[in-house]
């Protein structure tokens, strides 16, 4: 069932993003953007703008990305419900024995039963991830809820990120030039603020 859910959901997605795609049309024949104003220094209306079809543009457009934000949160639980449903117990129980913490530098805590998913191939100068530390060479093993148990393709990592626009996300790497895991909190608190990585998966 909850394949079934996720399913249904992804096609509400992409139902969604059409939809702000359509509503976007409207901003770019009237070559505005969503916060340009609409008049003048005077206060009418800009000559050449449709203003009303400008302003339900923007407002669909809000109402959307907001739905689109409350769809990805639900995706993102489905995805770890499924996998929840398809562990089985013998490895739960693995899982349970190897549960002990261990301590890596900067006093960060991580757990050994983690294990790498992809590899870092760039890191965009500036953005969080350089800013952070994360190099080349460094081992994803996990992102947010995403690990290598759920996952399954790189744009579940898109998924967790945007999902996390406006809070902070666990990111935990294996450092290439150590070994060590180690783990960071990614602080996505500022609106586009962008991880700036390209991953890579590993093979299985």
């Amino acid at each position: 069932m909850s394949r079934e859910k996720l399913l249904t959901l992804s096609g509400r997605k992409a139902e969604l993003e059409a939809e702000i795609e359509r509503h976007g049309m409207v901003l770019k024949a009237n070559k505005i953007g969503m916060n340009e104003p609409l008049i003048d220094v005077e206060g009418f209306p800009l000559p050449n703008i449709d203003v009303i079809s400008v302003r339900k543009a923007r407002n669909a457009i809000i109402c959307l990305q907001n739905d689109r934000k409350v769809l990805l949160k639900e995706i993102e639980n489905e995805m770890v419900q499924l996998f929840e449903t398809g562990r089985s117990t013998a490895s739960s129980d693995v899982q349970q024995q190897q549960c002990q913490l261990m301590e890596v530098d900067d006093h960060t805590v991580v757990s050994p039963s983690l294990e790498p998913f992809a590899v870092v191939e760039k890191v965009e100068p500036g953005q969080l991830a350089d800013r952070m530390g994360v190099k080349i060479r460094d081992m994803i093993l996990q992102i947010g809820t995403l690990t290598s148990q759920n996952f399954k393709a790189l744009n579940q990592i898109q998924t967790v990120i945007s999902n996390s626009q406006g809070s902070k996300l666990r990111f935990v790497i294996r450092k290439a030039t150590t070994g060590e895991d180690v783990t960071l909190e990614m602080d996505f608190g500022t609106q586009g603020t962008r991880l700036g990585i390209f991953a890579k998966p590993l093979k299985n």
